[in-house]
């Protein structure tokens, strides 16, 4: 995996910065379409991250790994909405085992097998936590500004700014958004909106810097799968969100 020392230029960065706000504005729609069709977008876009996952780090075993990732990525939504949350944990211990198995199977000498097996276990870990946006049960409330506000700070990183700078605006831009869609409904509450609006805008100011660290991270299935990252990786924490509202364990906060 090599990495630039020059940050990504300002077209690999719109790219990314377009893939997560049209994914991010999806499972926004998504969220008006019931359990059954949250898992259905989410289902896809992991499938579009395990295409692209291992081509953005350069893996030595692109398809193999594609495949462990997309299987973790099924079976992760197929849990949730068949079983609990809670087994997710089993899916995350059989993906490390069916990465563990890839591994053994390959035929190439094994070449950066320690960063071959941890590039493809992360990817499925990623596929696996975006089953929280299936799993999450606040009549799509919690879904719609979760996502409002990762599509908002995703359009601010594309603005032709310093990293600083940016990761402030985008911090900033996510929380307004969080708050007054909190504001908006009522089950969730103004400051747990805000606080989850600067978190995701935290998390997608850092990850465009990291990605821009990535040579083909601007470009096909890699660019896709690092503007995936960021509407896949908060599906646990949003629905750990959600089970905190509805057990009124923030309802002081609204």
């Amino acid at each position: 995996m090599a990495l630039d020392d020059a940050p990504s230029t300002t077209t690999g960065a719109v790219a990314r910065a377009s893939v997560t706000a049209v994914a991010a504005a999806a499972m926004a729609t998504s969220g008006y379409l019931g359990a059954h069709g949250i898992g259905v977008v989410v289902l896809l876009m992991a499938l579009a991250f395990a295409a692209g996952w291992p081509k953005l780090l350069g893996l030595p075993t692109a398809h193999g790994g594609s495949v462990v990732i997309a299987l973790s990525a099924i079976a992760g939504v197929v849990v949730v909405r068949v079983l609990s949350f809670s087994h997710l944990a089993i899916v995350i211990a059989l993906a490390v085992i069916a990465g563990v198995i890839h591994q053994m199977v390959r035929r190439d000498g094994r070449p950066r097998l320690v960063e071959s097996l941890s590039g493809i276990v992360t990817g499925a870990v990623v596929a696996i936590s975006a089953a929280g946006w299936a799993a999450t049960e606040t009549d799509g409330e919690l879904v719609v500004l979760a996502a409002a506000t990762i599509a908002t700070a995703a359009l601010v990183t594309s603005l032709p700014l310093g990293a600083g700078l940016t990761g402030i605006l985008a911090a900033v831009a996510g929380s307004l958004i969080g708050a007054g869609a909190g504001f908006a409904f009522e089950q969730i509450g103004w400051l747990p909106g805000l606080l989850i609006g600067m978190a995701t805008g935290v998390l997608t100011a850092a990850c465009h810097v990291l990605y821009g660290r990535f040579p083909g991270a601007g470009h096909g299935r890699a660019a896709l799968a690092a503007g995936l990252v960021l509407v896949l990786v908060p599906g646990v924490p949003v629905y750990l969100v959600g089970e905190l509202l509805d057990g009124r364990f923030l309802g002081f906060l609204g």
